[in-house]
Parts: C-alpha cells; structure tokens; sequence
C-alpha cells in the first residue's frame, strides 16, 4: 500500500524571465555559428551582417564557448527565481560589453508552478512495514538544487494499492485487463518510455481511474541517480495566454476557462528515482504481470 501525499500551490501569475533568457542565449550560440542564421536576420544591409559576424566569430573559440557554457549551467535557473533573473544579467551584460548596444530585455508574465510540500509513505503489506521514501533521492545535495516536483501537478493526496503499469500507453492498460487487473482507485507506477510525454502518461491514468501517478525514468539519468522534473500540463506556452504573448497587463485568460483548466491534470503525480522504484517495484514480484512484460516486449 502507498500513500503519496502531494501539496502544490498555484501561485498568481508572476513575470518570467525565461523567454528573455532563452532568446538571448539562442542568439548567442547563432551568431557563433557559420551557417546557423541567414544574415538578414541581423541586419537589412548584408555588409553590416558579415562584418558583425566575422567580428563575433574572430572573439570566440573553444575555450570561450566552454567558459560560456560554465557559466550558464553552474547553477539550476528555474524560470521565475532569482538565479533566472541573474542568468538573465549574464547574458546581458555580456553582449553590452560586446558593444551590442541594441540589446534589450523583453519582459513577459507568465503562470508558474512550485513545489511547497510532498512525501510519500508506503506500506508493505507482506511484513507490515512502513517506509518514508526520501524524494530528494539525487546525486546532488545542493541547497540550490530544484527538488523534484511535476509542474501544475494539482495540490492533494492520494493513496491506494499500487499497480505497475509499464509505459502507461493505452495498450498497456489493455493487457492488464487481460489478465483481470484494474488501476481504478489505485495509484499507477510507470516508468517513462519515448512515446508519451508526462502530461499524456497522466491524463491517460487519469481516464482510467487511477488515483495518482509515480513517474521514474529507467535510464536513471544516464547511470548517475537522476530524477527527471519536468511539467505534466499538456500543450506548451503559458497557459493563460495560448496562441499570443504574454506581455506586461496584456490579455489573460482566467484559471476557471475551459481553454486552460483542460491543460492541467485532476490529479497529483510525483517523479521518482530509479532507487525508490525498484522499491516499490521489489514489492509487487508476485503480482500478475502481461506475459509481454515478462519477456521485456510490449504487446500491441
């Protein structure tokens, strides 16, 4: 029996930085880049444009674009957080001392989300032991360090039985039918395959009746204790702003519209690490499992 309990706050939407930074430093890499960006992007005079990058080509080289590179991931910066804004500074202060005299922050709001509080608690049934999982089960200590969260995960609890159910694509929800296993009022374990993204693996436990979802990644970062963070609402932009920019006091759609409650999950999930499954997954040996699963094939 597991019992994930999830509290996750909905903040007000606040101004984002992200895009800011995610344009500039794809502008950054680009103008280092032979062939990466027709020169009328930067200028409507094509001799202006090769002189401009002939110069930035001739100030970089290796070294420089691994101090770039040092620089700019030495430190986790979630969208919205200081150490965003201060990427942000990075990058701008970089190109200013470039003399890019023209650059410029352009400021956008958008909804984010944070963790506040999680734990999940299981209890064995076999010897009725109970077990608090740490989900800070990473490499890194780092205070810095993003804990592990889904973003716009619905704050609540859940607990039931737990039912492992491979990828968590449709056909696997139909073997277990055929071996007379339901996940309805139960909690689903799947381990992230390539096919479905996160958003997609919960609303589809989500139509079957599950009552919560623990994703791990089985790569395990690559061998190195990973845990993959990342969002579970469908679709991609700001919510609340589908389809335009999210401009300072421009127009935003409200929580309550249809356009973006439908973007969110109706209920919680959690990422785990590859530790804390094979935990959970030691337990249920003996349950019944498809045949396909047991020979390492996905039955279609």
């Amino acid at each position: 029996m597991s019992q994930p309990r999830v509290s996750f706050r909905h903040p007000p939407p606040l101004c984002s930085f992200l895009f800011a930074i995610v344009l500039l430093v794809a502008t950054f890499y680009t103008l280092h880049h032979p062939d990466a960006t027709p020169p009328h992007l930067f200028s409507p005079n094509k001799h202006n444009s090769l002189t401009l990058r002939r110069l930035f080509l001739s100030s970089a080289s290796n070294a420089t674009v691994s101090s770039y590179l040092h620089s700019l991931t030495r430190h986790p910066h979630l969208a919205g957080t200081k150490p965003s804004l201060d990427t942000l500074n990075y990058v701008l202060n970089h190109f200013q001392s470039l003399r890019l005299d023209d650059t410029r922050v352009a400021e956008y709001e958008a909804l984010l989300s944070y963790p506040t509080h999680f734990s999940l608690t299981a209890r064995f049934s076999n010897d009725n032991t109970t077990l608090e999982f740490d989900l800070n089960d990473d490499v890194s200590s780092s205070s810095d360090v993003v804990m592990p969260y889904h973003a716009y995960s619905p704050s609540g609890s859940a607990s039931g039985n737990v039912v492992f159910v491979n990828h968590g694509e449709e056909r696997d929800y139909r073997a277990l039918e055929m071996v007379g296993v339901s996940v309805r009022g139960c909690l689903v374990l799947v381990r992230k395959g390539e096919t479905l993204g996160r958003g997609v693996i919960v609303k589809t436990a989500e139509t079957k009746g599950a009552l919560g979802v623990l994703i791990y990644d089985e790569k395990d970062g690559g061998g190195l204790g990973g845990i993959e963070r990342g969002t579970v609402m469908r679709g991609i932009g700001d919510p609340v702003t589908p389809g335009w920019p999210g401009v300072v006091g421009g127009e935003k759609l409200s929580l309550e519209d249809d356009l973006v409650s439908k973007r969110f999950p109706k209920i919680p999930s959690l990422p785990l690490s590859l530790h804390n499954a094979e935990i959970i997954l030691a337990s249920l040996a003996r349950a019944k499992a498809p045949v396909e699963w047991q020979t390492g094939r996905v039955g279609s």
